[in-house]
């Protein structure tokens, strides 16, 4: 006689444990594959179901479980190779197995069960674009719509996904649409019709290490030198992934790929089609020497013949997720990497110091020799009563395309009273207001977003305050003197002679070169209160030399700076030697394994988490822990909660913080536990 299966759930809910289901049998003879590990399933949890993964078998349990409701794929979504990688990423990140296993699941198979129905309606995924610059000037915008307007901006292209994840609501994103303000576009890419062909590119590189570093060149031109390694990879029938941090370069290398190796190119991120995601993963390893663009959420796409992975703009922060399990792409190509035994490539134009530091010490390969072009470069100091000079005036004039970096937003950073020696801050944050001159000054908090009325005197003292710093919207109105009419941003699809933009990082490959480049004043970068602020202060001064045709004019006021130094020279390694010594003095990555522990509660003091976290060292028998804090976050109050830090050096015993995390939540205190965080703020 049959029995019945019990089986180990992952489901995604904050908890740090699977759920036990079993399988009845009428459920088991409809299935025509009988593999369990890694199947899909909808299954009943307390007064409301969800989907959930199969993690492993396991005996029948002394209490009574529920039945699953249904198996309703025809084949597993992942297999045993990358439920590994799954359980790895758990461990390392300190993560639910169920929200991370639920975080690289396709949303298009993440089913609900509402008012006893399971919703599973496919939907056609769409991107959102901006179609302004700015948020200067819009008015009769609620609060809402305002913070997602600004959310939308700042990251060029989001998906309904990600809007919906980072809180916003869809009736701001659809008020957005009908103002105008945002445009939605299909990501459906047609060429997927074509007849099969073989591939048109025949000549052939093998690649004999397993890891490397491809750094210092172009980025257009590294899309190029892949050609030769993808195809020796078809030809031995192996898969290849290619990774960038969005979606619009996707779009980009896709087109290119598709011409050289037609329908052996698949693409995989939140901005296509429901049904295009189902076939793309459930078919992608029955094909041969098939080639994957995407995003990070497609790195698990599920294949047993991966050969090869190429993580682009490896330096990007994009690649480290805001959201449990907070994981690094970087991690996750490694790991997939190790687990499947496929060669590993990071690419960037600029290479973090992580990645030159593996480099250096033989984890990876070096791909090619740096090739720095050779452009004029000019480093000037900043005259703060006088920001563009007679001469840069001659420049920009003597040349057809000029783009001029601004490197912060607003008009200006913040008003400031002499007398009282203090700035204007935000009522509710506590940080300073930055001042928007369109259609008239204003001020405006840049965490809550909430606006305020332009002020001329000091409210305490009646001081007349005067304005510090500039930003966009204060370069345009300077430039305008000289070139008006001839200026737009860099978003704006109108043809000028001048473009400004706040940043060129993470952007190389879909804008085009100019003439002359204009870096003005990015120095405020190294006044952040984060150990990778000189790591974003080179990386935002080199990339420049990398988009000049002719031309590239740094204005600094860091002369002497380490990182000017080694673009003054054009060489690189002066400042990532020198930023790896300062590293290893002060105890920081990539010498020392760092955890950022952010305590959220209303009202919340440092003496309450100071006892919690000491009791809990106590009853855990922790010893030889290395420490700091606790302290108030950079921002200390978000979202009206209060926000204090704890960073833990080199823990090795991350399991134990689980412990921490359920002490906390019994407190009603939100505890962000954050392994290898990219920023400390």
């Amino acid at each position: 006689m049959e029995e019945e299966i019990y089986v180990e759930v992952a489901i995604p809910i904050a908890q740090y444990k699977t759920f036990t289901y079993k399988i009845p049998l009428e459920i088991l003879k409809q299935l025509d594959n009988k593999e369990l590990i890694g199947r899909r399933v909808l299954v009943p949890f307390r007064n409301t179901g969800f989907t959930g993964i199969i993690i492993d078998h396991t005996k029948k349990p002394s209490y009574q479980v529920k039945p699953i409701e249904e198996i309703p794929d025809k084949d597993v979504v992942f297999t045993k190779l990358e439920l590994d990688i799954l359980k790895k990423l758990s461990n390392y990140y300190v993560s639910p197995l169920g929200l991370t296993v639920n975080f690289f699941l396709p949303d298009v198979l993440n089913w609900k069960k509402k008012q006893g129905r399971w919703i599973k309606t496919v939907k056609e995924e769409k991107i959102y674009i901006p179609t302004v610059v700015s948020t200067t000037g819009i008015q009769k915008l609620s609060l809402k719509a305002l913070e997602l307007l600004e959310f939308i901006l700042e990251r060029g292209e989001v998906t309904r996904k990600e809007i919906v994840e980072f809180g916003f609501s869809v009736s701001s994103l659809k008020t957005l649409i009908k103002k105008g303000l945002v445009k939605e576009e299909k990501f459906l890419f047609r060429e997927a019709t074509l007849k099969a062909r073989q591939p048109t590119y025949l000549k052939e590189e093998p690649l004999k290490d397993r890891r490397y570093l491809y750094s210092f060149d172009k980025q257009i031109d590294r899309i190029k030198r892949y050609l030769p390694i993808i195809y020796s990879q078809i030809k031995e029938k192996k898969d290849v992934f290619l990774i960038f941090p969005s979606v619009r370069a996707v779009d980009y290398v896709y087109s290119f790929l598709r011409k050289h190796f037609a329908d052996k190119v698949f693409v995989y991120h939140d901005g296509i089609s429901g049904k295009q995601k189902i076939e793309t993963w459930f078919n992608f390893r029955k094909y041969f020497g098939t080639i994957l663009v995407g995003t990070f959420s497609g790195a698990l796409v599920p294949t047993d013949r991966l050969g090869l992975i190429i993580l682009e703009d490896e330096s990007s922060d994009s690649y480290k997720a805001l959201r449990v399990p907070r994981f690094d792409t970087r991690r996750v190509v490694l790991e997939t990497s190790n687990q499947k035994g496929s060669i590993l490539l990071f690419a960037s134009t600029i290479s973090s110091v992580e990645s030159y530091y593996l480099q250096k010490t033989n984890f990876f390969k070096n791909f090619q020799k740096w090739k720095i072009p050779d452009v004029e470069l000019q480093i000037t100091p900043l005259n703060k009563e006088k920001l563009f000079t007679e001469k840069i005036i001659t420049e920009i004039e003597q040349n057809q395309k000029v783009l001029i970096i601004a490197n912060k937003k607003a008009y200006a950073s913040f008003l400031y009273c002499v007398k009282c020696e203090e700035e204007i801050t935000c009522p509710n944050c506590e940080i300073p207001l930055k001042i928007y001159s369109k259609p008239q000054k204003y001020l405006r908090c840049e965490l809550c977003n909430q606006k305020y009325q332009y002020l001329k005197y000091c409210p305490t003292c009646h001081q007349e305050l005067i304005e510090i710093g500039f930003g966009i919207e204060r370069i345009e109105e300077i430039l305008n003197r000289y070139f008006k009419n001839q200026i737009s941003y860099l978003e704006a699809s109108v043809d000028t002679k001048i473009k400004l933009a706040t940043s060129i990082v993470d952007k190389e490959l879909l804008i085009p070169d100019f003439e002359l480049i204009l870096n003005i004043y990015p120095d405020f970068l190294l006044n952040i209160n984060d150990f990778r602020g000189n790591e974003r202060y080179f990386k935002n001064i080199y990339l420049g030399i990398f988009k000049a045709q002719k031309k590239y004019i740094l204005v600094t006021n860091s002369i002497k700076n380490i990182a000017v130094k080694a673009l003054e020279k054009k060489i690189p390694s002066i400042f990532y030697e020198k930023e790896l010594y300062l590293r290893k003095e002060f105890e920081l990555p990539p010498y020392t394994k760092l955890i950022l522990l952010t305590f959220e509660k209303r009202n919340l003091d440092i003496e309450t988490v100071e006892k919690i976290f000491k009791n809990w060292i106590l009853e855990e028998r922790i010893t030889n822990i290395n420490y700091k804090g606790a302290f108030f976050a950079y921002y200390p109050y978000m979202r009206g909660k209060t926000r204090i830090q704890i960073i833990l050096k080199n823990f090795k015993n991350k399991q134990k913080l689980i412990q921490l995390y359920e002490k906390c939540r019994r407190k009603g205190i939100k505890l962000i536990i954050d392994i290898d965080p990219k920023q400390i703020i």
